[in-house]
């Protein structure tokens, strides 16, 4: 197969403006809507840095563009003949096979505006014109199926959209009788967070509050977006944005909203759970059973995973985030359940990048010693490939940077800008460099600043801490949070507190597991958690270390499994 570059050199030759996506994916590396280029070098750039890429094409104005996307689960072949028994065939014109088995059939974008739309035409028929793109050849599906052309660019021209597609197009766009105009079409999946987000800045810069940016959200959410988002994430958009300085001064001191915007954001999280019942409705852990009885980790909380040294705390937060990223879950019972992708930064003071990558190979299999000595055999090498596929098209990224709390939130909105980033993982907070007279005044610094930015960047924090001993060795005392060492105000800005200590049989009891397995456990103490709810029996939860490449498996309560 031909390297992507030379396919994005070739669409560029015929006016088409391409941008990488996630190796994969169909998600874009850059911010496509204003660097999608026809230009040499920053193709090049690119693909030298994303060789993996995959390719999209911007289509309307952009590149000349208009595609129809047929959509073969969804009854898109279905439609389309039915439209071709009524209007006639198509004409001559490029078509690609997508990696999902349906195709993209490009026409010339007419002289009138063609917005992207979906089931317009018919179900499971597509339309990606101005705002929108496609992925093309040669890229890769994630389900491993290849994007190809069945009929080339270079075999013949585009054709013009036939007139009655257009015409079918047009009765969309429904006429304005107040202004003679348009009426702007409806805002799909793919765009909606984004017309959201710009429409929440433009009234933020004129000073309005948090509440009307909401209140006026929520009527364009309703009107415009196909399928609206949930109350919950509309307000989320709200939330985000407010964060700006506005532009203009207000013109009075605005009074303190009544409740009702507050309640309606309770009522539409509700409703939406119960249209959507499922046990876990944030970021999943890498851990089954733990994800179910917390919900997850919630965006805009801080988590605290404290324990002492030598007893695998960086290994249970990297782990988490490495699943985190590639979407699995570990259930003993199952296997792996899959869930999203979701991206992961994860910060290592301790470890350099290198460490960090070679630890994740090792948990997907991949032999430490073998790694460390070079001599791989042919099954480790099968294994390392296989792992290598898994961690390079994931969207898991590491730091090893040195890191100054007063530098958190510009290195956080970089990251989210350019990755997306909702999870961030800090390994560990006393390598965090924070001003203070002391360690007390620096923990609070630190923990400060962490929870502002999970609250404010919607993100969620895990920061891995130290603990101090006193109790925790005796049969007879509990560990609390009070063993987590630094400030009292740490444990108030904590939303969760996780404590990972060495298995005590005498505290936590018989686990039918012969006492030589002992050393390989560990248990983890739910030692605080502001926003839930549940019964975990003594407070914690067992985990054991696998072996040959140490990962945690959950040795789940026997009343669970009943």
């Amino acid at each position: 197969m031909m390297d992507t570059i030379t396919f994005a050199r070739a669409y560029s030759q015929k006016g088409w403006q391409s941008f990488p996506c996630r190796p994969k994916d169909k998600t874009p590396l850059v911010k496509w809507a204003d660097v999608a280029t026809t230009e040499d070098n920053m193709l090049v750039g690119w693909w030298d840095n994303f060789p993996d890429a995959n390719i999209g094409i911007a289509c309307g104005k952009r590149s000349g563009i208009v595609v129809l996307d047929i959509d073969a689960g969804h009854g898109g072949y279905d439609s389309l003949t039915a439209l071709l028994d009524k209007y006639g065939p198509l004409p001559q014109t490029p078509v690609s096979k997508t990696g999902s088995g349906g195709e993209h059939i490009f026409f010339k974008r007419p002289g009138i505006e063609i917005r992207n739309s979906a089931s317009k035409l018919g179900k499971g028929l597509d339309i990606r014109g101005d705002g929108g793109y496609v992925v093309a050849p040669p890229s890769l599906h994630p389900n491993g199926n290849t994007y190809e052309w069945v009929v080339r660019p270079s075999q013949v021209e585009l054709s013009d959209m036939p007139e009655w597609m257009i015409e079918l197009l047009k009765e969309t766009r429904p006429e304005n009788k107040e202004t003679g105009g348009t009426a702007q079409q409806e805002v799909i999946e793919g765009g909606r967070n984004d017309y959201l987000t710009k429409m929440a800045g433009a009234m933020r810069r004129k000073s309005f509050s948090e509440d009307a940016i909401f209140a006026a959200l929520q009527i364009h959410n309703r009107e415009k977006c196909s399928p609206p988002l949930s109350g919950g994430e509309v307000y989320e958009i709200a939330h985000s944005i407010n964060r700006y300085e506005p532009q203009d001064e207000p013109k009075a001191d605005a009074p303190l909203p009544s409740a009702n915007t507050v309640i309606e954001v309770l009522e539409n999280e509700i409703r939406e759970r119960q249209r959507n019942p499922k046990d876990i409705w944030g970021i999943p852990y890498a851990w089954d059973y733990l994800s179910r009885i917390t919900g997850g980790k919630q965006k805009g909380e801080l988590i605290i995973l404290a324990g002492e040294p030598g007893v695998g705390k960086s290994w249970l937060a990297h782990q988490d985030a490495l699943y985190t990223a590639v979407g699995r879950m570990y259930d003993t019972g199952k296997g792996f359940a899959r869930h999203e992708e979701t991206p992961v930064l994860l910060w290592s003071g301790e470890m350099r990048k290198k460490q960090v990558f070679r630890r994740f190979f090792e948990m997907l299999g991949v032999p430490k010693r073998s790694m460390m000595s070079g001599n791989m055999s042919s099954d480790d090498w099968e294994k390392f490939e296989e792992a290598k596929a898994i961690v390079m098209n994931s969207p898991i990224y590491v730091s090893d940077h040195a890191l100054d709390i007063r530098d958190l939130r510009p290195m956080l909105e970089r990251e989210i800008e350019a990755h997306g980033i909702e999870q961030v993982v800090f390994d560990y907070d006393w390598l965090i460099n924070a001003p203070g007279s002391g360690e007390i005044e620096q923990s609070q610094n630190i923990s400060r600043a962490m929870k502002q930015a999970a609250h404010d960047l919607n993100i969620s924090v895990v920061l891995i801490s130290s603990v101090n001993k006193m109790g925790m060795d005796s049969p007879n005392e509990n560990v609390t949070k009070s063993n987590v060492s630094g400030s009292g105000k740490k444990l108030h800005d904590a939303d969760i507190i996780y404590i990972l200590t060495k298995f005590n049989e005498k505290k936590n009891g018989d686990l039918s597991i012969m006492p030589q397995d002992y050393p390989r456990i560990a248990t983890l103490h739910i030692s605080k958690a502001r926003e839930l709810d549940y019964h975990v029996p003594g407070g914690a939860i067992n985990f054991m270390r696998e072996t040959p490449n140490p990962k945690f498996k959950e040795l789940i309560p026997q009343e669970r499994k009943r």
